[in-house]
């Protein structure tokens, strides 16, 4: 038997019978309604019954119905996602274009821009932390760790929560993997998708054409069933909307490998044990280019001879992620459900030659900053989950649960000497120095947590949590490549030092059914989050002791939200607002004399809200808008409300709505799109507080799928209008020379063709 399964073609909008049997999927709601019928499809959309289910949410640690929790929530089902890795292999593209309040698409592989809400976000997966601390880490995204084609669903929780503690200020993110196939020995998924550019000079070259083929195997054994994976994503160029070549220096042209075994053994009907390993390695394909800058200011390039690798061999470029999960469950231990967790990760990333020559000839540049790196990064951590979830009375259910993690993170950089015919030849000199790139740092929690949910009526629902949670942490001493203070003409070692905090949060929340189609909720709920100790570690002064530091001292974040939800004849909404604030944020500073930017300590309140409204006045066609706004503000002086600033847009995303329509032509034929338009903003930049000010953009993406017996083509047409902008992460580079390579044009109109089939 399985406990709980996660791949079902339940939308969170609403999913709809129809009398043809098909299952209508599309972007997902806030909120759903409860009781929603659907037709169970499989992973290539072939029909199979019409049932009717509740749609539940893991996030909060136990299932239970969206309705009933006290918060705004969004789930991505499996043909969800599905039709949007036609479009990208990217999770925070697909997150960025179907989740309101969280950053727009970055179309890199970095979580840049990309808050929840403006706060920072917990990456899980099945339960395993994906990100150290509360940092992405250089060069390291949580979302780059794991194929996507192993989700089954993903599952967004905003706002803090007392049940996974540090680091989830703006909310958590939970990717569930796909279960192994039921009722059957042997079920085969293959899967194949080619990407090209229509802009290219010949889009179907082996420099614009990409391809990946992905296989699966499944089944389910009685007691015993198991999933094994393997995945080869050859990815080639990217063209902006020009047809230019994307800066293929730091995107494009890499090979990525990816195998994921999950196994399952019901120990009898109520104990059972499951795991997974996840295995993800990234290869660059070997090509060197010299930058160059387009009209428009975006970073290109043109090939030229030399291999950086020849160069590098004592330290050649690695990109290697490894994960496992171990799990046991007893649903029935003395009237609870008891669940154990055990899982860990390794990372480890040897990067390429970051060129920084351009900006070495400003005035301000330092003279000991180097105008090359190569940045070496090691990440490893492990950790247990316990919890144990019971009914304390027919109308209230507790659960329990103690936490434990232990991190590491170390990252260095190795000077090179580039000689004067390093663009001609691309030959690098010798190693000259290596120096921090960042404070390498050990990092332990326990995190010790009560959670409950009581019904005094039907209809009206409340719920209330307590976490405590204890962190210490060890933070190494050095020089960093980039140390920025200097005393007697040499760079500062910092000391390093220890540290040790602790604190209680809580949430407190409320729903009502005020009628059947209208339910309103509220909430209060505190996150507590440690600062990015590898970066604020380096603004601590020398001569200052860092256990007592305000720069590495955690925040407490105050969230009340106020919402309202439900629907009527084929109308669905959901509206709502939020307001955070803490008396130690972490805001994001630049300094305009050498564009480079610090964190600072400052009391920081964000605000905004979220609109969603569906309407399918038929069984065959359905449209979902969103809209969603947030801002933030923080005062760097202390000197109250009159002094407070906007917050940098690395932290604060520009406003963004999406319209998305489908509809089927016949049953086997169906149509979608999607509108996205993302806003300006300036106020950081009016303030002094960014470099650069965002522009805003419009994309359209068109989709046809068709449906056989057990197969599926996929057509999409991504950007169909070819327009030529640049999305808000890289917009951020804009006005910093030494990061002027990392000005990206986003990719222009993409033709994606996929076949998925199963036997």
């Amino acid at each position: 038997m399985r406990f709980f399964s996660g791949t079902s073609c339940m939308n969170a909008v609403a999913a709809i019978v129809r009398p043809t049997g098909t299952c209508m999927s599309i972007v997902p709601m806030l909120v759903v309604l409860a009781a929603q019928g659907s037709a169970a499809q499989d992973s290539t959309g072939a029909v199979a019954s019409t049932v009717i289910e509740e749609t539940v949410v893991t996030a909060t640690r136990t299932a239970r119905s969206i309705t009933e929790i006290a918060r705004s929530i969004v789930v991505l089902e499996p043909l969800v996602i599905e039709e949007n890795l036609i479009k990208t292999s990217n999770i925070g593209d697909l997150l960025g274009a179907s989740v309101p309040g969280f950053g727009a698409p970055s179309a890199l592989d970095i979580t840049r821009t990309q808050t929840l809400r403006g706060r920072g976000v917990q990456y899980l997966l099945d339960g395993v932390p994906l990100s150290y601390n509360s940092g992405a880490g250089f060069g390291g995204s949580p979302l780059v760790k794991f194929d996507p084609e192993v989700l089954g669903r993903v599952e967004v929780l905003y706002g803090p929560t007392s049940v996974f503690g540090a680091g989830a200020t703006g909310g958590v993110i939970q990717f569930l993997t796909r279960d192994a196939q039921e009722d059957d020995p042997l079920r085969v998924r293959f899967r194949l998708q080619t990407t090209t550019y229509t802009g290219a000079d010949n889009p179907f070259d082996d420099e614009a054409l990409s391809f990946k083929p992905t296989i699966a195997l499944s089944g389910d054994l009685g007691r015993f069933d198991y999933l094994a994976m393997y995945s080869y994503d050859s990815q080639n160029a990217i063209f902006d909307g020009d047809g230019d070549l994307v800066n293929p220096v730091f995107y494009g042209f890499s090979d990525d490998q990816n195998f994921f075994l999950k196994l399952g053994f019901d120990l009898d009907d109520e104990q059972r044990i499951d795991g997974w390993f996840n295995f993800i390695e990234r290869e660059p394909d070997g090509r060197t280019f010299n930058l160059a800058l387009d009209d428009d200011g975006t970073a290109t390039g043109v090939e030229q001879p030399g291999n950086f690798q020849v160069d590098l061999s004592a330290n050649p470029r690695i990109d290697e992620k490894k994960m496992w999960n171990l799990r046991y469950q007893h649903q029935n231990l003395y009237g609870g459900a008891l669940t154990l967790q055990y899982y860990g990760r390794d990372d480890e990333r040897v990067g390429g030659l970051n060129d920084l020559r351009l900006a070495a000839f400003l005035p301000t540049w330092p003279a000991f900053w180097p105008s090359n790196y190569q940045a070496l990064s090691l990440d490893e951590g492990y950790g247990f989950r316990s919890q144990f979830a019971f009914d304390a009375s027919q109308r209230l259910s507790l659960v329990v649960g103690v936490d434990y993690e232990e991190q590491e993170r170390e990252s260095n950089a190795l000077v090179y000497e580039i000689p004067a015919d390093f663009d001609e030849t691309g030959s690098l000199g010798p190693v000259l120095r290596e120096d921090l790139f960042s404070f390498p740092f050990e990092l332990e929690t326990l995190g010790v947590f009560v959670q409950g949910e009581f019904e005094p009526v039907e209809g009206l629902r409340l719920s209330a949590g307590l976490r405590w949670e204890d962190v210490s942490f060890s933070i190494g001493s050095g020089t960093r490549v980039f140390e920025t203070t200097v005393v007697d003409g040499a760079q500062v070692a910092r000391p390093g030092g220890v540290g040790e905090s602790d604190d209680f949060a809580f949430n407190i929340g409320v729903s009502y059914d005020v009628i059947s189609a209208v339910t309103v909720f509220a909430n209060f709920a505190q996150g507590y989050e440690v600062p990015e100790l590898s970066s604020v570690a380096g603004q601590v002064p020398p001569e200052a002791q860092l256990v007592s530091d305000e720069a590495v001292q955690p925040q407490i974040v105050d969230n009340y939200e106020l919402g309202l939800r439900g629907g009527v004849q084929g109308w669905r909404y959901s509206l709502a607002a939020f307001y955070s604030d803490s008396e130690l944020g972490e805001n994001f500073i630049y300094d305009p004399l050498t564009g480079m930017g610090e964190y600072n300590r400052a009391p920081q309140e964000n605000y905004g809200f979220e609109f969603v409204l569906g309407w399918n006045p038929t069984d065959y066609f359905d449209v979902l808008a969103a809209l969603s706004w947030n801002e933030g503000d923080f005062d760097p002086d202390g000197d109250g409300p009159e002094g407070n600033v906007p917050l940098s847009t690395l932290d604060v995303s520009p406003w963004k709505a999406t319209l998305n329509l489908r509809y089927d032509i016949t049953t086997k034929l169906q149509l979608n799109g999607q509108l996205l338009i993302v806003g300006d903003r300036d106020r950081a930049f009016d303030e002094g507080i960014d470099l650069y000010e965002i522009t805003g953009y419009e994309t359209l993406d068109l989709g046809l799928n068709y449906s056989f017996s057990r197969s599926r083509v996929s057509l999409q047409l991504t950007n169909a209008l070819d327009n030529d902008y640049i999305t808000p992460a890289s917009q951020t580079y804009i006005g910093n020379l030494a990061f002027l390579p990392r000005v990206a044009g986003a990719p222009g109109r993409a033709l994606a063709l996929a076949f998925n089939t199963e036997f």
